[in-house]
């Protein structure tokens, strides 16, 4: 095992700390970087990275445009999203561009790009995933009007107001640009809940000004077991499962607080294991029964809670295993919690089981810190960095990559979305 190994000292600032090619995963791992975050402007440019074997970068393609999902194919491409370009990439392992697609309100008043796509989504955001039938999964996004919405989640005695709240959207659509299903969340589950989350201004940058991001999805995931399809809320602090067919809500898993009737009988009940994920970031199926998130923690408290310091925080990834006939839910597996110092990625970040060796990829996709060094619960005016570990089912580290330009005369906030793996 070789150590600090490998750093990048022309246009990006990643360090390879660590590859045991031994104990690793065989393959390569592919990210996307970018910086600005909230520290300034907003960014205009990302790359898509790899790393091989033996820690060496195999791959630095720089895109015009923000980077965000990266997906590795059985097919041996990689697809990768540029969300606020609305564009998604299909590409070989050398980066040459195969296939395109773009979401059909972003190119409606220019010409998309050549041989692109069109697709029946209008603000295709955060992730892309594809089902075993060749089928797309995506989020697509729509505002709502509520006359008597929650104002704060810090003081429930706070009056009631008229807003305008965005909701997720989950679209199936077919590599050909036909829409097959679509299902709302605001139709799933409670609008009227909110969190410490609730009233980001995330969506007014992206064509809804002055709304409130209610939900936020930022993954979904298909399970073939039992024809289901699994979303992560992060501004719900929930993952949720419902029937691919009938769209019907299965389960919901996460902090029970705030749910009113009918939703409350959805719960999945914990046993003492269980430490409830916050905010997290990119829900998979892991086997039967069972989901893998990384819990970014962020607040680690629901509404009218008092939330927990950042300083005091961590992010962690974390595998449940459900029991869905009965309604309950135990912990099984979880990296993060144990780390001195710990590691908070209040956004961003991913968690992917590995299928040779049962490794882990943990993606602590945004670290954000303030300019005394600390950790932040945000990264609007932080320093930010990005750390890509894999770990053991022991949790030892045989993958370390690090991606921080803290140190530079003006630092640039580089985060890391999610990463994924491509086998040998």
């Amino acid at each position: 095992m070789l150590e600090t190994m490998w750093t990048r000292t022309g246009t990006l600032p990643i360090t390879v700390r660590t590859s045991d090619a031994q104990r690793r995963e065989p393959g390569t791992v592919y990210f996307t970087t970018r910086p600005g975050g909230g520290a300034g402007p907003r960014t205009t440019v990302g790359w898509l990275i790899g790393v091989g074997p033996d820690g060496d970068i195999v791959l630095e393609r720089r895109f015009d445009g923000t980077s965000q999902d990266v997906r590795c194919l059985p097919s041996g491409k990689i697809l990768f999203s540029q969300s606020m370009q609305g564009i998604i990439y299909e590409v070989n392992p050398d980066g040459s561009i195969h296939a395109a697609w773009h979401s059909r309100d972003k190119w409606i008043d220019k010409p998309p790009p050549l041989r692109s796509t069109e697709l029946p989504v209008n603000h295709t955001h955060h992730t892309v995933n594809v089902m075993p039938n060749g089928n797309f999964l995506l989020l697509d996004a729509e505002v709502r009007s509520f006359d008597n919405w929650p104002s704060d989640s810090a003081d429930r005695a706070a009056p009631r107001q008229k807003a305008s709240v965005v909701g997720d959207v989950v679209k199936e659509v077919t590599r050909e640009g036909r829409l097959v299903r679509a299902y709302h969340i605001f139709d799933l589950i409670d609008p009227d809940r909110i969190t410490h989350g609730s009233f980001d201004n995330y969506w007014h940058h992206l064509g809804f000004p002055a709304t409130n991001d209610w939900s936020h999805a930022n993954a979904v995931a298909y399970d073939p077991q039992d024809d289901s399809i699994v979303v992560s809320l992060r501004h719900q602090d929930c993952i949720v499962k419902f029937g691919r067919q009938d769209g019907r809500l299965r389960w919901i898993l996460g902090n029970p607080s705030e749910w009113r009737d009918p939703w409350r009988q959805y719960l999945l009940q914990p046993d003492a294991s269980v430490r409830w994920q916050f905010h997290q970031h990119d829900c998979s199926i892991t086997g039967p029964g069972r989901i893998l998130c990384f819990d970014n923690g962020n607040f680690r408290a629901g509404a009218f809670e008092m939330p927990l310091d950042p300083t005091q925080n961590f992010s962690r990834a974390v595998e449940f295993e459900i029991n869905e006939k009965n309604r309950t839910v135990r912990q099984i597996w979880q990296y993060g919690e144990e780390r001195a110092p710990a590691l908070f990625g209040c956004y961003q970040g991913g968690a992917r089981r590995l299928p040779k060796t049962g490794n882990t990829l943990i993606t602590f996709g945004g670290l954000c810190f303030d300019k005394d060094g600390k950790p932040a619960a945000t990264h609007v005016g932080m320093r930010g960095a990005a750390r890509i570990l894999e770990v053991t089912s022991e949790g030892e580290v045989v993958l370390d990559i690090e991606v921080d330009d803290r140190a530079a005369a003006e630092p640039r906030a580089f985060s890391a979305f999610r990463a994924d793996h491509m086998p040998a």
